[in-house]
């Protein structure tokens, strides 16, 4: 089941949907979502929000990057991923990446491409 919630998560990209919630995820795997907790909390390592946060600015990190983007302000980004409020995902970036949205748009990090 693991290898299947990997699959799921880096294809549909679930993480998106800001109301995701483990049951809607146990759900479209098909096991229960006790099941599915203990799967993220002990081959994963971490919790479930911990994980659909960690992917969620991921993404946030390749749209940053990605000239493509670069007309999108950092809030609609922040909805595109999937967070509900600026300052829960301002948190949350600082949090996997040590620095704001704003100080990683200019860091020569987002300057090289993907």
């Amino acid at each position: 089941y693991r290898d299947k919630l990997i699959n799921y998560l880096e294809q549909e990209k679930p993480y998106t949907d800001p109301d995701l919630k483990l049951q809607n995820l146990a759900d479209h795997i098909g096991i229960p979502s006790y099941q599915l907790s203990q799967i993220i909390n002990t081959e994963l390592k971490q919790n479930f929000y911990d994980l659909i946060n960690s992917l969620r600015i991921s993404e946030a990190k390749h749209k940053l990057m990605d000239p493509a983007h670069q007309h999108i302000t950092i809030l609609a980004i922040a909805y595109d991923v999937g967070f509900n409020s600026k300052s829960t995902f301002n948190t949350a970036f600082k949090k996997y990446t040590k620095m704001t949205p704003s100080q990683f748009k200019k860091s020569p990090i987002a300057s090289t491409n993907l």
